[in-house]
């Protein structure tokens, strides 16, 4: 656990800006509803989502709060073991697993507490495109991700090699000496 201590302080730290800015959006933001930061590109945008990802399913007849809780709390649990049971030398895994769990956790502890997750981040092409509006949390839960990703991608090319080196030693050992 103590070699484990670092990924969680990530977490706890990347949590906390989390819900700081969430609290800044609410007490700052909500009243005016938007800010544009760089005129054409970004802005800061007051928005609830009651659904997941990029509001997917915020339209739904029932309230999905507790389902979409529940979910977040066994994913949380999940990553929170597999980053305990994480060997010492993965530190792209390692990493990957604080991000995922300070960002699931950071939405969790707003749909619990509010039955909606606070977004604010609105990044957009001079209005004709525009990415849905986002939060720090959403920003960990993808930079995890895609760390997650490499390292499953770099784990497989060094199996291979490892692999292409066993077979390499084991054909200059059972070759026949002439």
């Amino acid at each position: 656990m103590k070699s484990k201590l670092p990924y969680f302080i990530i977490a706890a730290v990347v949590l906390a800006a989390d819900q700081l800015t969430k609290a800044w959006a609410i007490a700052k933001l909500k009243p005016v509803v938007l800010i544009e930061v760089i005129p054409g590109y970004f802005r800061l945008v007051y928005a609830t989502n009651r659904g997941v990802a990029f509001s997917m399913f915020a339209d739904g007849e029932f309230d999905a709060r507790w389902i979409f809780a529940a979910i977040s709390v066994t994913a949380a649990v999940f990553v929170s073991l597999y980053l305990l049971r994480t060997s010492q030398g993965k530190i792209r895994l390692s990493a990957a697993l604080s991000l995922l769990l300070a960002g699931i956790t950071g939405n969790l502890i707003d749909r619990v507490r509010l039955g909606e997750v606070i977004d604010f981040l609105g990044f957009h092409w001079q209005d004709k495109y525009s990415w849905p509006i986002f939060n720090l949390a959403d920003s960990a839960i993808c930079i995890g991700a895609v760390l997650l990703a490499l390292e499953m991608l770099f784990e497989e090319r060094e199996t291979k090699i490892e692999s292409g080196e066993q077979h390499a030693v084991a054909d200059e050992t059972t070759q026949p000496e002439g």
